[in-house]
């Protein structure tokens, strides 16, 4: 405890550079020693399973990666190890101090760092335009520096992140980026390739810092406590405001209920279909990484308008019925992790449209307390045409799933002629 804490003040302790405006080959040789590559090896094998980065913020050998990078050691420790490497040949291993998932950073300590140089931490954010430099190790070919221009955190993100001009590669996630007076303002987190790339604001690593050291055998509790105070957040922001509707045909539909959930629409203009179609998809872009096979905090609906053109009604519910059994898409999770779904199923009438539903719940075995609800409705008020609509919600509180499940029955109308 007293190492983090001390690390914590010597970090906040040290002022922002403002000297001087450094140079791409300045702010390189300046800061290099400071970051490191963190390898996740496994244990039988002795070989990497994944790489990543990582940036010095104290003298006693903290670092920070992200959260992404660590995951297979936070969930099989004993299967693997991780380790900082550097360019010079030297290396050591690495102890998991703490984590933030919902921001997906990671707090570790490696004992034979503490000789090395560390980075300061600056909260404040840079001006539009200016230039900020992100090093990291891509791709396995060593220590490497981008230089690109900050624009901004994202609009329609229900984290902060800030937008960076820049090609940040695989293998530089939990990377510094750099502003150009030297203070780290940001952590590498992913890109969207084309110099669009995406980090983690700095004032996320000072809270991190903040928070008391977890035990190892404690950190699946703090990591599960991280994700239902989240999911509590939104989804008592969004059951609270009025649902933004919008028109789908014959009908009104929720749309755009927060600014950080992004609605696309597209009509199957085939000559040759049997069906029109038109669809309406809403979902959230902030899945909350917890491993290789699952991440949760989704939030996703559609709704499909669907007319017979060339087939009779009997065929047209033969299909419906196909497609409304089908389920939408794949959740991930295994059953080390998840519980089988149940469901329940029904005719609910409300605003005057009678319609199917079925309701579908599995809970989180490793994380008490969380559920994945998947609930479908499809109009059942005319043989040739059929309003169908899906809601997902991954890693959210039952109650509040359920709750928020309704309003999305209740906010389904038809409209009147």
């Amino acid at each position: 405890m007293n190492s983090i804490r001390g690390g914590f003040l010597f970090l906040l302790s040290a002022l922002p550079v403002l000297a001087q405006d450094w140079s791409t080959e300045a702010v390189f040789e300046r800061h290099q020693d400071a970051v490191v590559q963190v390898r996740i090896i496994d244990a039988k094998g002795g070989a990497k399973r994944s790489i990543g980065s990582g940036f010095l913020i104290s003298d006693d050998g903290q670092l920070i990666s992200n959260f992404h990078v660590v995951s297979d050691f936070v969930h099989h420790p004993g299967e693997y190890r991780a380790e900082w490497h550097t360019d010079d040949g030297q290396s050591g291993e690495l102890e998991l101090l703490n984590v933030d998932v919902v921001h997906d950073l990671a707090l570790l300590r490696g004992e034979a760092l503490t000789s090395r140089k560390f980075l300061a931490v600056e909260s404040n954010l840079p001006k539009m335009g200016e230039r900020i430099f992100s090093l990291g190790v891509p791709y396995d070919l060593g220590l490497t520096i981008v230089e690109g221009n900050y624009n901004g955190l994202l609009e329609k993100s229900l984290y902060e992140r800030i937008h960076l001009t820049a090609s940040i590669n695989p293998g530089m996630s939990g990377g510094p980026a750099i502003d150009r007076f030297g203070n780290v303002i940001g952590v590498n987190v992913a890109s969207a390739g084309d110099q669009v790339s995406f980090l983690i604001p700095s004032s996320y690593v000072i809270g991190l810092l903040r928070r008391e050291p977890k035990a190892e055998g404690d950190l699946f509790d703090t990591i599960g406590e991280q994700l239902v105070e989240n999911q509590r957040r939104y989804l008592m922001e969004l059951t609270a405001a009025p649902f933004v509707s919008t028109r789908l045909g014959a009908y009104t539909v929720p749309g755009a209920l927060a600014r950080y959930i992004n609605c696309w629409s597209q009509t199957n203009q085939d000559n040759d279909r049997l069906v029109d179609h038109t669809e309406l998809s809403c979902q959230s872009e902030d899945d909350v990484y917890l491993s290789e096979e699952l991440s949760t905090g989704a939030i996703r609906f559609e709704h499909e308008l669907l007319q017979a053109r060339e087939i009779g009604g009997r065929r047209f519910w033969a299909m419906m019925e196909r497609h409304f059994a089908a389920f939408y898409g794949s959740l991930g999770g295994s059953k080390r992790t998840m519980t089988e779904f149940q469901c329940q199923s029904g005719f609910v009438e409300a605003n005057e449209l009678k319609r199917k539903l079925i309701l579908c719940v599995r809970a989180y075995r490793e994380f008490p307390g969380l559920y994945d609800i998947v609930q479908r409705q499809v109009s059942v008020e005319s043989d040739i045409k059929a309003l169908q609509s899906t809601l997902v919600l991954t890693g959210v509180d039952r109650k509040l799933g359920l709750d928020f499940a309704q309003r999305v029955v209740a906010a389904i109308a038809k409209e009147q002629p």
